[in-house]
C-alpha cells in the first residue's frame, strides 16, 4: 500500500513538473516570437531563401528538445533519451550550417552601413547608439528648451546633444533635407537647425520678414576612403581609386602593398548620398559590379551593394562620421588621397578637399527669453571641451575657435 502511494505521488509530481515545463517552454517560445516579430525579422525569415531550413530545423529541433526533456522528467529508457537528443542535434544541423556560412561570409567582419532603424538615434530610449560623455554634465538645461531639428547626416550629433544636455522632455525632430528643417524655423516649429550653410535665399527671406538669421559653424565632416588597419597601404591617388572601382586594378600589389591580395572594393546604393558624392569625386568613372548582398525591402528581397566588411583586403568610403565607431576602435584607417590625409588639421585648414561644413542656425532674438538663454547655452556647450568630445566621438571635427 505504501509503495502504491509513493508511485502515485511520483506520478503526480512528474505531471506537475510536466505541466510547468510545457507552460514555461511555451511562454519562452512566444516571448522569442514576439521579439523576432518586433525587430522585423519574421517577414525576412518567411520570405527569405532559407525559410524551409528554418521550418525543418526549428520545428524538428523543438520536437526533439521537448521529447528529450520529457524523457528526463519521466525517467524514460536510455535509448529513448539518446534518440530524442540525437534527433534534436540532427534537426538543428542544417540551420547551424546556414548560420555558420553566413558568419564566415559576413558575420565575422566588422561592418559599416547606414543605420536604417532611426529609433536607435532617439534620445532617452533603451539601447540607443548615441554618444555618451565620459563625465556627465552636473546640470542640465532649465526652463523651456529649444526645439531642435536638422538634416539626417547630423542626426546622431544633435540627438546625442539632446540626451547629454537636455531634460527628458527635450524636443527634437529629424528632417530629410535642409530645406524642410530651415522651413520650420520660419513656421515657428523649430528654434535651432543643424545643417549645411543655408543658401542666400534663406537669409533674404529672413530679412524680408525683419528677422536676423544667425549661422554658427560648429563642426566639419569629410568624405573619406578607408581600409582595414592592418592594410599596409596608406595613400592612393584619385586615379588609382578610379582604377580600383573601375575593375582595372584588382590586387593590392598594384598600388604599393608588398603582401598583395585581391582587392574587395565596396560601393553604396545608387540613390544614396554617399554614392552621389563618390560619383562626383571620381567624375562618373565607369564602375565595376560591387560585392552584393540580399536585403529585405518593402515586402521583398532585392540584391544591392553589400555593406562594407572590414576584411584585410577591403576598401570602402563614406562620411567620416558614419565610420566613427570603427575609427575610434582603431579597426580601420583613413587613406590619404594624393598625399593629403584626412587628419583633423587638414580638414580644418582645407588641405583635404572633400569636406562638408555644418552650422547651427537660428533666428536671432525671436524666441522667449528662457529659450534664447538655452540656445546660447547650447552654443556654449558645443564649443566647450565636453561638446568637442561629443563631436569627436560622432566622427566629426569640432571647430577650435568660435
Amino acid at each position: 500500500m505504501e509503495q502504491k502511494q509513493k508511485t502515485i505521488v511520483k506520478i503526480l509530481v512528474r505531471l506537475v513538473v510536466t505541466v510547468a515545463f510545457i507552460a514555461v517552454f511555451s511562454w519562452i517560445c512566444l516571448h522569442l516570437l514576439t521579439i523576432i516579430n518586433r525587430k522585423g525579422l519574421m517577414a525576412s525569415i518567411i520570405n527569405g531563401p532559407h525559410f524551409e531550413v528554418y521550418v525543418f530545423s526549428i520545428g524538428g529541433g523543438l520536437l526533439g528538445l521537448v521529447a528529450f526533456l520529457l524523457s528526463l522528467i519521466w525517467g524514460a529508457r536510455r535509448d529513448v533519451t539518446f534518440i530524442s537528443l540525437a534527433a534534436f542535434i540532427l534537426f538543428m544541423l542544417p540551420l547551424g550550417w546556414v548560420k555558420t556560412k553566413e558568419w564566415f561570409t559576413v558575420g565575422r567582419f566588422d561592418t559599416i552601413s547606414m543605420v536604417e532603424d532611426l529609433t536607435l538615434f532617439r534620445p532617452f530610449t533603451e539601447k540607443n547608439i548615441l554618444v555618451k560623455l565620459d563625465k556627465p554634465l552636473e546640470k542640465r538645461m532649465e526652463g523651456k528648451q529649444p526645439r531642435i531639428d536638422g538634416v539626417m547626416n547630423m542626426f546622431r550629433f544633435y540627438s546625442s546633444i539632446v540626451e547629454n544636455v537636455c531634460r527628458k522632455d527635450g524636443w527634437m525632430a529629424e528632417s530629410e533635407t535642409a530645406g524642410t528643417a530651415l522651413g520650420r524655423l520660419f513656421t515657428d516649429e523649430a528654434d535651432v537647425v543643424f545643417c549645411g550653410l543655408p543658401p542666400q535665399s534663406v537669409a533674404t527671406k529672413a530679412a524680408s520678414q525683419g528677422k536676423d538669421l544667425e549661422t554658427t559653424l560648429v563642426v566639419k565632416d569629410a568624405f573619406v576612403f578607408y581600409v582595414n588597419v592592418d592594410n599596409p597601404v596608406d595613400n592612393l591617388s584619385l586615379e588609382q581609386i578610379k582604377q580600383i572601382y573601375g575593375g582595372k586594378t584588382t590586387d593590392w600589389k598594384d598600388v604599393g602593398s608588398q603582401k598583395g591580395g585581391s582587392i574587395e572594393a565596396f560601393q553604396r546604393m545608387n540613390d544614396s548620398e554617399n554614392q552621389t558624392v563618390f560619383r562626383k569625386i571620381t567624375e562618373n568613372c565607369p564602375l565595376m559590379e560591387p560585392p552584393s548582398m540580399e536585403k529585405y525591402v518593402n515586402g521583398g528581397f532585392i540584391h544591392s551593394p553589400a555593406d562594407y566588411r572590414n576584411s584585410r583586403n577591403a576598401i570602402g568610403y563614406s562620411y567620416r562620421s558614419q565610420a566613427a565607431d570603427l575609427l575610434l576602435k582603431k579597426k580601420i584607417k583613413l587613406l590619404a588621397i594624393d598625399g593629403v590625409a584626412p587628419t583633423p588639421e587638414n580638414i580644418l585648414n582645407g588641405a583635404y578637399p572633400y569636406v562638408t561644413d555644418y552650422y547651427m542656425v537660428t533666428i536671432k532674438d525671436s524666441r522667449a527669453e528662457d529659450v534664447e538663454k538655452n540656445i546660447r547655452n547650447l552654443r556654449e556647450f558645443i564649443f566647450s571641451p565636453q561638446g568637442k568630445e561629443l563631436a569627436e566621438k560622432c566622427g566629426l571635427i569640432p571647430m577650435r575657435n568660435e
